[in-house]
């Protein structure tokens, strides 16, 4: 393992947590050999410098407080962060986030005026072609029962 690899991963690690799989990339992307990579790596995770289960940890929670539902979080640690299916289930099995208290304010964030009831006019005109549109189910359906 040569010092320049550990000091070029040391120096992204104090910045932020990163997966094994971004410091892989970022490693090749200085022209590192594959042998310092594995060696690297493979030495941050015994001083537990590096950690995935840790890192998809604080990611779960920075991405669930800007409003990101599970699924789309699981999607990017598994294609974007290359987390293991493993262990990105294990970390959402022990949060404790409300995912619904999140949907509730994003809805809110999105939609100010969702919660407050608007008169029938607007409500129609908003819905219009979902009105017309029973009107048409239903007459059908009544010309059917008639039908039998």
């Amino acid at each position: 393992m040569s010092s320049l690899a550990l000091s070029y991963v040391v120096n992204l690690l104090a910045r932020r947590e990163y997966s094994e799989f971004e410091l892989r990339n970022k490693m090749q992307e200085k022209a590192f050999t594959e042998d310092e990579i594995d060696e690297t790596i493979a030495y941050c995770q015994k001083k537990n410098w590096q950690n995935d289960k840790r890192f998809a940890e604080n990611y779960l929670h920075a991405r669930s407080q800007r409003g990101y539902g599970a699924n789309r979080i699981k999607q990017e640690l598994r294609q974007l962060k290359g987390v293991s299916s493993d262990v990105i289930n294990e970390v959402l099995a022990e949060s404790e986030i409300n995912w619904i208290e999140i949907a509730e304010k994003v809805l809110h964030k999105k939609f100010p005026n969702y919660a407050e009831p608007q008169p029938i006019k607007k409500q129609t005109k908003k819905f219009g072609s979902i009105c017309s549109l029973m009107d048409f189910i239903l007459k059908n359906l009544a010309i059917l029962s008639e039908m039998e």
